[in-house]
C-alpha cells in the first residue's frame, strides 16, 4: 500500500470512531420525554335491535353455471373453465341435448358440441376414440351434461388444447 492510502484509511477509522465508538451523551432531566396519562369520557353505546336474517332462497343455477361446476368437479383445468364456458355458450347454449344432424362427421352432440367423429371407429381406434378411453360406450351418451364434458377433457388432451373447436 502507498502511503496516500495507509494516510486515507486512518483518517477514516478516526472520522468513524468519533461517531460509532462514542456513546451520544445522555439526556438532562429538562430533555427527557414528559409521559401523560389520558382519561377517556365514558361514551354510551348505542343500542342496536336484534333482527333475524332471513334469506331468499338461492336462484336455481343457470345451465352455463352448471357446466361450470361440472367442467371443475372433473377435473378441468381452472385456468381453463372461462374458455369452455365461453365455448359452450357458443356451441350450445350450455344445453345438454343439443344435437347438429348437419355436421358431417356424425352430428354434434351435447353442450360442447362433440363431433360424433370421435366416438366412429377407426384404424387406429377399433372401437373409437372416446370409447378406448373409457369416456362412453354409445356416441348418445354425450348428451350427459357430465359424460360431454370428460368426453370435451379427453379430446382437448389428445389436442393439446383446443384445436377441436376452432380455437
Amino acid at each position: 500500500m502507498t502511503l496516500i492510502s495507509k494516510t486515507v484509511i486512518t483518517v477514516i477509522i478516526s472520522v468513524m470512531s468519533i461517531f460509532v465508538f462514542h456513546k451520544p451523551p445522555a439526556p438532562t432531566p429538562a430533555e427527557k420525554v414528559v409521559r401523560y396519562e389520558y382519561t377517556v369520557d365514558a361514551v354510551p353505546v348505542p343500542q342496536i335491535p336484534i333482527t333475524t336474517l332471513t334469506t331468499q332462497p338461492s336462484a336455481p343455477k343457470t345451465l352455463c353455471e352448471q357446466v361450470f361446476d361440472t367442467a371443475k368437479a372433473i377435473g378441468w383445468p381452472s385456468d381453463q373453465l372461462g374458455m369452455l364456458v365461453a365455448i359452450a355458450m357458443r356451441e350450445s347454449r350450455c344445453q345438454p341435448d343439443a344435437f347438429n344432424p348437419k355436421d358431417p362427421n356424425g352430428g354434434s352432440y351435447g353442450v360442447m358440441q362433440v363431433n360424433g367423429f370421435w366416438a366412429q371407429k377407426t384404424t387406429a381406434y377399433p372401437k373409437g376414440y372416446l370409447q378406448t378411453m373409457g369416456v362412453l360406450t354409445h356416441v348418445d351418451e354425450l348428451f350427459d351434461r357430465e359424460t360431454n364434458l370428460r368426453a370435451a377433457l379427453a379430446i382437448y388432451r389428445y389436442s393439446n388444447g383446443w384445436r377441436a373447436w376452432g380455437k
